[in-house]
């Protein structure tokens, strides 16, 4: 997925042009993460992003945990890189931190952060934060070829309402900038109503 490689390569780089994007404060950094052409402040560490460790079959045996088949271009995208964030344009998306773990011991701590018949057993995949406001989920209940799901926003204090966000991955990661705050502002119409 050419498209896929060009839009995180290139985030990435944008990224690396701002020092503190590319620092966290994480004592347990995979070795191979660590960038010490970064300059390290107390304990913030200086990341760069790596080749993923992940393949098909380590994400045939995430699927199997879920009971849902996640879209191909975001099983692509979790065997790619490795990272700490990916600040795509849409500043109000906060992809989850994705690190190497064979175990997947990382997806099932935020995969399960919600009690499954919240969100799993409704067909919703947790796969990023919108802001501090809420999640951002897979809705598996559209299929789509490809599963190319469409993504919908679920207020964290209420789980049952869904809100189409984007109408899959792709469109999310091209947004511009402003997508958030055009979302918020219909947000708000819409509880006033």
């Amino acid at each position: 997925m050419e498209w896929l490689e060009k839009i995180v390569d290139e985030t990435l780089a944008k990224m690396s042009k701002e020092d503190i994007l590319m620092k966290v404060p994480d004592p347990d950094m995979p070795k191979e993460m660590f960038d010490s052409s970064v300059s390290c402040e107390n304990d913030w560490k200086g990341w760069k992003a790596i080749k993923s460790v992940f393949n098909d079959s380590d994400l045939n045996r995430l699927e199997r945990i879920l009971g849902i088949k996640l879209p191909i271009s975001y099983r692509y995208f979790l065997m790619y890189k490795h990272f700490y964030q990916l600040s795509i344009p849409d500043f109000a998306v906060n992809l989850h931190t994705h690190l190497p773990d064979e175990n997947l011991d990382g997806f099932k701590e935020f995969l399960y952060e919600y009690e499954p018949e919240s969100l799993i057993e409704k067909g919703l995949i947790y796969f990023a934060d919108f802001q501090d406001y809420g999640l951002l989920c897979f809705d598996s209940t559209e299929k789509r070829e490809n599963n190319d799901y469409p993504i919908v926003y679920i207020d964290h204090e209420e789980l049952s309402i869904k809100h189409h966000y984007a109408n899959n991955f792709k469109e999310m990661l091209l947004e511009d900038r402003e997508r958030g705050n055009r979302f918020i502002l219909e947000l708000n119409e819409y509880y006033k109503q």
